[in-house]
């Protein structure tokens, strides 16, 4: 019966005629393995059974694709950005000077959930500096420079240096990709290149296949990041309606007047304003528009920190959102800067499309109208008691859009092993782990796995 039974399945990704969702993973940071995110964010959300297929998208033959038949739920199958081959080592010089940077940025952590531990740490390491200043003067004074190679400085210098080789993998191989991939230095434009070409090409090819209906990017920590950046690419080049289906647009219409304001949605308002957003999505794949992306879905996304990483010497995050570079939910209006009065156009414009002597009007979103068509989803751990939830992420609305559904989540599985309890990243890795007991109740904050698959169209 097993074997009559999955005889009767179709082959996943080879077009059945039934409408299917594919569903692209983006890996965070660290020396992940290919297909190995993939297998344990399948796992943990319990979507079984899946089978295991070959990646025939992809030109990166480690990696494999899992395709999902749920009840009720469109057949679906899961891919993964793999990125981790491009990200080349960082010195610890290299990273540790990116991490002063970041926290010498004070004025850009106010407000963040984490700046009342970020104080105590700079607090901290300066009395420690001050400390170290203060018994070398004193023992040099008294005893001679000799008398420094055995007090308790020397004896520190050396267990630093015992305990560097530990600390260099973590430096090297995993915090050094988000230095190399948030820091737009000319040494690191060749990895950041190749990382978003080939996700751009990843969600060229799922578009251009012919098998899905829908697609949605699933991003952790730097991935979202990364899946952030390879939509904004793509949607420039997927924006455009076709000629033979030009028509009446009024859902565009209508979202160019009533969504032109980023900051404008109140909270209670994010749900209708997701529920515009489909059908307009619904209605530009109606007028041609290739679009396939029905959501965007971030989790630990450092993003909640914009203006932190995304500064740069030349250009704040505010600027470049104005100017669509970053696009933001709902999408900002185009500015002209041929006015003086700071006067925008809608983000959805008219524009002629001409074949022959033919010529039909159509309304196009512009190049930062990403996420009108687009849902946005973000989930993170709240931060509770300066070290507990996810130190990374955080809400985005304030920083990207207010059109962006914030949810605060929990995990009730067990934590083992039980030392992880006390690790500061627990719960940034944690947004998929198995559910493995009965779902706790918690005030203000919604159990994580199942919220994961909600959004995703895994029930």
């Amino acid at each position: 019966m097993t074997i009559m039974r999955s005889m009767e399945l179709p082959v996943a990704g080879e077009g059945d005629g039934r409408s299917r969702r594919a569903v692209v993973l983006i890996h965070g940071i660290g020396e992940q393995r290919p297909t190995g995110t993939l297998r344990g964010f399948v796992d943990g959300l319990g979507v079984q059974p899946a089978w295991s297929k070959p990646d025939r998208v992809s030109d990166n033959l480690e990696l494999r694709r899992m395709a999902v038949y749920q009840p009720g739920e469109l057949p679906t199958d899961l891919y993964e950005l793999y990125w981790a081959h491009h990200a080349p080592e960082s010195s610890p010089v290299q990273v540790l000077a990116w991490m002063g940077r970041l926290l010498s940025r004070g004025r850009r952590w106010k407000g963040s959930p984490v700046a009342p531990l970020l104080a105590v740490v700079s607090l901290v390491a300066g009395l420690a500096l001050i400390v170290a200043i203060a018994i070398a003067v004193v023992t040099t004074w008294q005893h001679g420079f000799r008398a420094w190679l055995t007090t308790p400085p020397f004896w520190v210098s050396l267990a630093v240096a015992m305990i560097q080789p530990l600390t260099r993998r973590v430096l090297t191989r995993r915090i050094a990709d988000a230095e190399r991939y948030l820091t737009p230095d000319p040494a690191n434009i060749k990895a950041r290149n190749a990382i978003r070409a080939e996700g751009v090409e990843l969600l060229r090819r799922l578009h251009q296949a012919g098998l899905y209906d829908q697609l949605v990017v699933v991003g952790h920590s730097l991935g979202s990041v990364i899946g952030y950046d390879i939509l904004r690419l793509y949607w420039d080049e997927a924006r455009h309606p076709t000629f033979e289906k030009v028509g009446p647009a009024p859902e565009a219409e209508r979202f160019a007047i009533d969504f032109g304001n980023p900051l404008g949605l109140h909270r209670g308002e994010v749900e209708i304003f997701q529920h515009v957003q489909h059908r307009l999505w619904r209605e530009q794949r109606a007028r041609g528009v290739p679009w396939l992306v029905t959501d965007f879905v971030t989790l630990g996304s450092p993003l909640a920190h914009g203006s932190l990483i995304l500064d740069t010497p030349d250009a704040s995050l505010t600027r470049r959102q104005d100017d669509l570079e970053f696009p933001t939910c709902p999408p900002m209006p185009s500015l002209n800067p041929a006015e003086v009065d700071d006067d925008r156009e809608a983000a959805f414009y008219r524009t002629i499309l001409r074949r022959g002597t033919q010529e039909r009007e159509v309304l196009v979103g512009n190049h930062g109208a990403l996420f009108g068509p687009t849902r946005w989803t973000n989930l993170y751990f709240p931060v509770r008691h300066v070290l507990g939830g996810d130190l990374v992420a955080g809400p985005l609305a304030g920083v990207f859009g207010t059109g962006i559904r914030d949810v605060a989540v929990h995990h009730s599985g067990r934590i083992r092993p039980w030392w992880r309890r006390f690790s500061p990243v627990r719960a940034h890795v944690s947004y998929w782990a198995p559910l493995d007991r009965p779902i706790r109740t918690r005030a203000g904050t919604v159990e994580a796995v199942p919220a994961l698959r909600r959004v995703i169209g895994l029930g």
